[in-house]
This record gives structure tokens, sequence and C-alpha cells, in this order.
């Protein structure tokens, strides 16, 4: 099991990602990514960024899209980037965040 320095980590995730085309179809598992990180249950996490625990539970399924407010309302409240929410860029995410994408990442190989 290759383990990842945090610079090597987003150099490696940053070329799997480096189309800078709008990932729609992973915003859902993004966005979950950074609610787990933070160890939240996903109504207190909508509730943080100001929206109602019925729409964030089908933005996280992936039913309902993520406005682009509700993008900032995470950005502004959990220190990542639109760039991240919306294209998988890891650059200047915070260390919590990437922690637990080098977690999940492990554990899924």
């Amino acid at each position: 099991m290759e383990i990842f320095s945090r610079n090597s980590f987003v150099r490696a995730m940053n070329r799997a990602n480096a189309n800078p085309a709008v990932d729609l179809a992973n915003v859902a598992t993004r966005v979950r990514n950074v609610r787990e990180a933070y160890g939240m249950a996903s109504g207190d996490f909508a509730r943080s960024i100001g929206v109602d625990p019925s729409s964030y539970s089908k933005i996280e399924k992936g039913t309902k899209p993520l406005k682009m407010e509700m993008g900032v309302a995470v950005c502004e409240a959990y220190g990542v980037t639109l760039d991240y929410i919306y294209r998988g860029r890891l650059g200047d995410l915070p260390e919590k965040v990437l922690r637990h994408l080098q977690s999940t990442q492990r554990q899924a190989n």
C-alpha cells in the first residue's frame, strides 16, 4: 500500500483530473467527501451551509444538482475551492479533507 505525501498526492490526483471541464457527475461525491472529512451528519452539514436537509440528501445522492450558491457556501464554510467541488482539482484543500481523500483512496485499493 503506497502512502502519498501531501504534495505527491495532490499532483497525482490533479494529473488524474487534468480535464478542465466541469465534472457534474462527481460533484455529489466530492461534497460528501467534505462532509465526511469533518465527521458531520448530513443534516448538520446541510444546516451549516443553509440548505434544507432533505434537499441536501438529494444533492448527495446525485438526484438534485448543487447550485452555485450552495457550492460557494460549502467553500466558504469548509475551506475547499469551487475548482475542487465542480472539477475535482485538489489544489489548496484543507489538510483534513486531503487526509480523508487519501484514506478513502487507500481503502479503495
